[in-house]
């Protein structure tokens, strides 16, 4: 489970920034929680950001999704390397993405750390990069429920210095200095904390859809066994579809092509998965990946989940991650949305509710509805009218323009 992301120094985000997804005391919605066994803890299971275009929703999940490529994408080019048919070419984090607003920031290292849970253990991960490469990196430890932290490694520039763990299992400090230790570690050693890190890292699905990356990601994500379940989710969701088929070689990727079969009068019919509704396309694409995190139990960001959705199958879509009976493997869903017709007490939780808006120096910040305080020193009300508050500007990152341009003909 995710726990609490912080990064700084990133895009539009100049200042800490600090996303959580640890449940406040807050009482509506307790059965829809997930409860780590292990000490009580709850977290949430679903969370939305608000805001203004160009306010920042997008860019927290790329600092996401920039930190945990970092980590993964080494381990999945070089694990290939004895199956690439051509060299593999040499793997470097990318450069920095810093904030370009000022005169210090853009010479000075973006900062990511993660908090997650995952198999009795919780992790605290930490990377920094600037232009030239990784400048520090951590990993730390504790037995959920427990209070004494072990320091696996801490990296400062091309120098490691190794905690007990990996001291006894007399790892390498000599490695590639242009990707995370972290991933060194995974690829090369079987050391069962490095590898809980690492597969959560990586198990963490990132989705931004366009047209062609529907198809592209059910034609690779796709294989026949999850057929029944994936259909089953869209047919709960009330798209009549009655299967769906991959044509091609699994070799041939580019080549694939995906068929959709509809029952219409009581016979097969197929249609081209392109030539299914914008909706359809997404919902199916969708589909798979919303299958593999209940599955797994894994954390799923999907940026503007709401486009081309209707708000009834974005409601069923939260509902998926909110009923304890569905989400029996603690999966957790993070999403972007400007749909104000989900901004509702009877949807979410006020701490499940987060917006981003740039400031006056084009910075953005984020902030929690349940961080916001009434002009009388209380907080919004649990049965407050989210959405029409939202709109009258009382929380900020509202989407009315702050002026209109008017003109005339000569």
């Amino acid at each position: 489970m995710l726990c609490q992301f912080t990064f700084d120094n990133f895009r539009s985000y100049r200042d800490e920034t600090t996303f959580d997804m640890q449940a406040s005391a807050m009482k509506e919605f307790q059965e829809s929680l997930i409860i780590d066994d292990k000490d009580g803890q709850a977290f949430l299971p679903v969370s939305v950001i608000f805001g203004p275009n160009a306010g920042g929703k997008s860019n927290l999940f790329l600092a996401m999704h920039r930190m945990f490529d970092a980590v993964s994408y080494p381990i999945f080019l070089l694990s290939r390397k004895e199956e690439a048919a051509k060299d593999v070419p040499r793997p470097k984090v990318k450069g920095t993405d810093a904030f370009r607003f000022d005169n210090i920031h853009p010479n000075k290292p973006s900062d990511f750390e993660v908090y997650f849970r995952t198999k009795g253990q919780e992790f605290r991960y930490t990377l920094s990069f600037d232009a030239k490469g990784i400048t520090s990196e951590s990993l730390a430890r504790k037995n959920v429920g427990g209070t004494r932290t072990g320091v696996l490694f801490e990296r400062t520039g091309d120098e490691v210095e190794l905690g007990s763990v990996l001291k006894r299992a007399r790892v390498n400090t000599s490695f590639n200095v242009d990707i995370p230790y972290l991933s060194f570690l995974a690829l090369n050693y079987d050391i069962e904390f490095i590898d809980m890190a690492a597969e959560w890292i990586a198990s963490t699905q990132f989705i931004d859809f366009d047209f062609r990356l529907q198809e592209l990601i059910l034609e690779k994500m796709l294989e026949q066994d999850d057929e029944s379940a994936i259909v089953g989710i869209l047919k709960a969701a009330g798209i009549n579809i009655d299967g769906f088929r991959v044509e091609g070689d699994e070799d041939d990727f580019e080549n694939k092509r995906v068929w959709v079969r509809h029952i219409v009068n009581g016979k097969p019919y197929e249609l081209r998965l392109n030539k299914e509704s914008a909706g359809t396309r997404k919902m199916m694409s969708m589909a798979v990946a919303l299958d593999d995190a209940l599955k797994k139990g894994s954390l799923l960001l999907i940026d503007e989940l709401d486009s081309k959705l209707h708000p009834k199958l974005l409601r069923f879509i939260i509902m998926l991650f909110q009923d304890p009976d569905i989400n029996k493997n603690g999966a957790q869903l993070i999403f972007t949305s400007q749909d104000v017709s989900i901004m509702r007490n009877d949807v979410f939780r006020r701490d499940e509710i987060w917006f981003a808006a740039r400031d006056e120096n084009e910075a953005s910040t984020l902030w929690s509805l349940s961080d916001i305080h009434e002009p009388n020193g209380n907080l919004v009300s649990k049965n407050a009218a989210f959405d029409r508050q939202y709109l009258s500007g009382r929380y900020g990152a509202d989407p009315i323009l702050d002026r209109l341009l008017y003109w005339e003909e000569d």
